[in-house]
């Protein structure tokens, strides 16, 4: 980063070396909002916005709405073409594990995702149950099951806009199908999960779906989360990890991290 020799009004710090500490800040806390680094330092948070904006140009860290967040930790979902082309061995354990809390006649919602998508392939031997989705990936993949083994699963595929690149569907409309309705089970992935920074997604429309299912929809929810999205942050909160009932992960996830989650209170279930 180059050096900046002007000097602001914080105890004629200058700016550089207040960039630099605002950076020091945000790598390790991970995340932070602008008006915790206005208390911070005694500037204006049109001053922290330039600081953030400024290291975010020479690619540093990555602004999010109303602070910033380490590159070091931020996650990305990946497209839904390339992630479901090939399900992990710890993906495949996380679906099985989770079946197992599915009971013939079972109202459940599957929202998306690859670790979702493992859990439909591991529902051939359950029948009578109604499924809500946002994903049309999954919604397929159940109705090619339901053709290929003779199932009564009764899918619902809520409306809304399509992200062509995650097979989610988002927006007003499936917000309003999720607002209508109440299941017994709720599983979802994420696209990361920190004790401090809670749930977080890289999409704002997408992160306003989960949140409703994730508090408002379900008697229970389940975090189907690969071990590889612990401690890392994306660019929207979209709750706070107790939203989650139980977690299922893989056993690769560290026993420290499996703690801190217990502690908060989620049941947290390693295959």
């Amino acid at each position: 980063m180059a050096q900046d020799t002007n000097y602001e009004k914080d105890g004629q710090m200058l700016s550089f070396d207040r960039r630099k500490k605002i950076l020091d800040i945000v790598n390790t806390r991970k995340s932070i909002t602008v008006d915790a680094l206005a208390e911070a330092f005694p500037v204006s948070r049109m001053t922290i916005s330039r600081d953030l904006e400024k290291l975010e140009d020479e690619g540093l860290l990555k602004r999010v709405r109303g602070g910033a967040v380490s590159l070091s930790h931020i996650v990305v979902s990946p497209r839904a073409s390339q992630a479901s082309k090939m399900l992990t061995d710890e993906q495949n354990r996380i679906g099985s594990k989770a079946s197992e809390l599915i009971s013939d006649g079972d109202f459940i919602i599957i929202e998306s995702g690859s670790t979702c998508l493992a859990l439909v392939e591991n529902l051939i031997d359950k029948d009578h149950l109604k499924i809500v989705t946002a994903s049309p990936m999954i919604a397929m993949r159940m109705a090619e099951l339901t053709e290929q083994y003779n199932k009564d699963f009764e899918i619902l595929l809520s409306g809304g806009l399509l992200n062509v690149y995650k097979s989610f569907l988002l927006g007003p409309t499936a917000m309003s199908t999720f607002q209508s309705i109440k299941v017994d089970i709720a599983f979802l992935s994420v696209t990361a999960i920190d004790m401090e920074a809670g749930i977080t997604a890289d999409d704002v429309n997408e992160s306003a779906v989960t949140k409703i299912i994730l508090e408002r929809c379900a008697d229970k929810t389940v975090g189907l989360i690969m071990s590889s999205k612990f401690n890392k942050t994306s660019f929207l909160k979209v709750s706070d990890i107790t939203a989650f009932n139980e977690i299922i992960t893989g056993r690769e996830l560290d026993r420290v991290t499996v703690e801190h989650f217990a502690e908060a209170g989620i049941q947290m279930t390693l295959c």
